[in-house]
């Protein structure tokens, strides 16, 4: 039997640990309290967050989408409408409800789209001029030609007579042996000796040169032969339907004048489906229907991804032709442009021609605007609309008669003057 004294220390050791266990459960208590603020705390900056980017969507889309639920034992759809953010709010606005499904589909398009217009815009090289050079004794004829080209890009080579255009060319065939240099097709080498790839290379060097004795026809079957390429009955009578040559095909080529012989040469280029066409002065003998119909064919051509080189003389005929202009003076590259770059207009002239000079001089000097009086009108540079708005206005309104208002472009043949320092004569 246990005595009073000693009861009362054991049960006061009990009560002990009774207050230290429920101590110790209040603190476990008041941990998962604060833990629970601090979850509940996330959810809330999760909550936030969700709620901003919804805002930012409803600000760029400014429509209303239809989100199918994954629950498969729910048929029913939600529908979550983004409010447009505007201060004017049509109430006749047709709402757009557009499927996720159909939402995801269209963006694809786009970037599809965006994806094609880059591979157009760097459309892959086909040709590589590296660094050719021509000497003959002690006299250089070309130095330092670099250049490439694009599939189905159209080249012009400008330059003035002797400036080495035709010797780039042959170089490039192989009719001339390079000094320096070498050219690749394909990234595969090309020149004298170097024949593998020829056979993706048509040209027309000069004036074309055929059998005068056989027809046209003949002509072409011969050069099929040793073209490198398996050529067709049915592809030669394309082509020559192609150049215009259908009614004298059969004919002998020494009856021919020169601009059949240059429609024929044309053709026997075009024989092995070549993906590069060089041609020197290919419309020299031809009328101006068949400069029109020669320019109307290499579009043709180079729409089918062939890459074009071409010379000629007639510089208003690269202008219509020609994506890019590649200008050579003695023997050296001094201008390497897409077309529109190299004809743009850093000052915009706009030209106006009256029937009254004297009283238009008075008139243009009362409106403080600088112009220049030559022998075609007055000449003002980088008019705004209003402006020029203003110059017609007063001129109307004082009775002064207008003749002409035209704005002045630079032609490829003013800035091919300019790069070579030729003048008009």
């Amino acid at each position: 039997r246990l005595q009073w004294a000693e009861i009362t220390p054991l049960t006061s050791s009990l009560g002990n640990r009774a207050r230290l266990h429920r101590k110790k459960k209040k603190k476990k208590d008041i941990l998962s309290v604060d833990e629970l603020e601090k979850n509940s705390k996330k959810s809330d900056d999760y909550s936030s967050l969700l709620e901003k980017i919804r805002k930012q969507v409803d600000i760029e889309n400014s429509s209303t989408y239809t989100r199918k639920p994954h629950d498969e034992q729910t048929s029913l759809e939600a529908t979550v409408v983004m409010s447009t953010v505007s201060e004017e709010v049509d109430a006749h606005a047709e709402t757009v409800v557009l499927d996720r499904n159909e939402l995801v589909h269209a963006i694809e398009n786009e970037q599809a789209k965006e994806i094609k217009k880059e591979e157009v815009e760097e459309s892959p090289v086909v040709l590589e001029v590296l660094g050719l050079k021509k000497r003959i004794g002690l006299k250089t004829i070309v130095e330092d030609i670099t250049f490439d080209m694009h599939e189905g890009e159209i080249i012009g080579l400008l330059g003035p007579n002797g400036s080495g255009k035709t010797t780039i060319m042959r170089m490039m065939v192989g009719l001339t042996k390079t000094t320096k240099g070498d050219v690749y097709c394909f990234e595969k080498p090309l020149g004298l000796g170097k024949t593998a790839m020829l056979k993706e290379v048509g040209a027309m060097i000069e004036t074309p040169e055929f059998y005068n004795y056989m027809s046209g026809w003949s002509n072409l079957k011969q050069i099929a032969r040793v073209c490198g390429k398996k050529v067709t009955r049915a592809r030669m009578k394309e082509l020559v339907e192609f150049v215009g040559l259908k009614k004298v095909i059969r004919k002998k080529v020494k009856t021919y004048s020169l601009g059949m012989r240059q429609r024929l040469g044309l053709a026997q280029a075009l024989l092995n489906d070549p993906k590069v066409l060089i041609l020197d002065e290919p419309v020299n003998g031809l009328d101006p229907q068949g400069v029109q119909d020669f320019r109307n064919k290499l579009k043709e051509i180079a729409a089918t991804g062939v890459s074009i080189l071409i010379s000629s003389h007639l510089l208003d005929e690269i202008e219509k032709v020609c994506d890019r202009v590649i200008v050579i003076e003695k023997g050296r590259i001094i201008a390497d442009d897409k077309l529109e770059n190299l004809v743009a207009d850093e000052i915009i002239k706009t030209l106006i021609k009256t029937h009254d000079v004297e009283k238009t001089e008075l008139l243009v000097r009362e409106l403080g605007v600088r112009y220049e009086l030559t022998k075609d009108g007055f000449v003002f540079e980088n008019l705004s609309r209003e402006e020029k708005s203003r110059i017609i206005s007063y001129l109307v309104n004082n009775n002064v008669e207008l003749d002409t208002i035209r704005e002045l472009h630079t032609s490829l043949e003013d800035r091919f003057l300019q790069i070579t320092g030729g003048e008009r004569k």
